[in-house]
């Protein structure tokens, strides 16, 4: 099998490539010397997409100024401005982890996206687009660039090198969601879990990959629209089997192979 990967998967992909590539450490380290990133924090992926994640935040190191843009420091939990609110800034996240969420009529919250660090909300807000708001809660403790909506707008127009990283995030963004929307029409629930929580784990050096920060069983089952008990009973059946390793708010799967059986 090549070890080059599509840089976006659908959970069903992701899963099969897990299973078809979940042997021993040493199969792990030899895919990685080969030019597979195991960092399943996003979609399986090619090494390259480093260099595209980092790319918006080194534009704004080196225009921060020409951007009036303003660093924050984002506690866990605060929930931000609506995205599509008129005074709301744009938000470039740096570090940690902010969620996206959309409300329905009926107050039910709908889990649309999170940011990874190099990603953006708020554009649309800026471009005119606020017909449908967007709510945004920190996750973890976390570091995001903040640029008034003029600013931005007018930066897409003079800095070249600016809207292609923009460009280049937003794309990112939307190829999760495309990822998930598919997920959800085509994967059982305990797919859509074990797809979502490798997008979420990087790996260790012994080739096991770890969550740091679990998020809590009513975000889980928010990102993967269950109910919370759904999650807790299928994390429970998952490490009852060994397939995962609980300690706190640490997860850690041993084994690829085993997990995505």
């Amino acid at each position: 099998m090549s070890c080059v990967i599509p840089d976006s998967l659908t959970g069903e992909q992701f899963l099969a490539a897990a299973h078809a590539r979940g042997g021993d450490a040493r199969q792990r380290r030899e895919h990685q010397q080969h030019g597979v990133n195991m960092d399943y924090h996003s979609a399986i992926s090619l090494p390259s997409r480093v260099w595209e994640q980092t790319s918006l935040l080194d534009v704004l190191e080196e225009r921060a100024v020409d951007l009036s843009a303003k660093r924050l420091k984002i506690p866990k939990a605060r929930h931000l401005g609506g995205s599509t609110a008129v005074a709301s800034p744009v938000l470039i996240l740096i570090t940690g982890r902010l969620t996206v969420y959309a409300a329905t009529l009926k107050g039910v919250d709908v889990f649309v996206t999170d940011l990874e660090p190099g990603e953006i909300v708020g554009e649309s807000a800026a471009l005119g687009n606020d017909a449908f708001p967007l709510l945004v809660r920190a996750s973890e403790e976390s570091q995001a660039w903040a640029i008034d909506q003029r600013n931005f707008v007018s930066a897409l127009t003079t800095h070249t090198d600016f809207a292609v990283s923009v460009t280049r995030a937003m794309c990112r963004r939307l190829c999760r969601i495309n990822q998930r929307l598919v997920d959800q029409v085509s994967l059982p629930m305990r797919d859509r879990l074990k797809a979502e929580l490798l997008r979420m784990a990087t790996t260790e050096p012994d080739g096991a990959l770890v969550i740091n920060s679990m998020p809590t069983h009513d975000e889980l089952a928010l990102r993967v629209a269950t109910q919370r008990e759904a999650v807790t009973k299928e994390l429970a059946r998952l490490a009852r089997i060994g397939a995962l390793e609980k300690r706190g708010r640490r997860i850690r799967i041993p084994s690829l192979l085993h997990f995505a059986a």
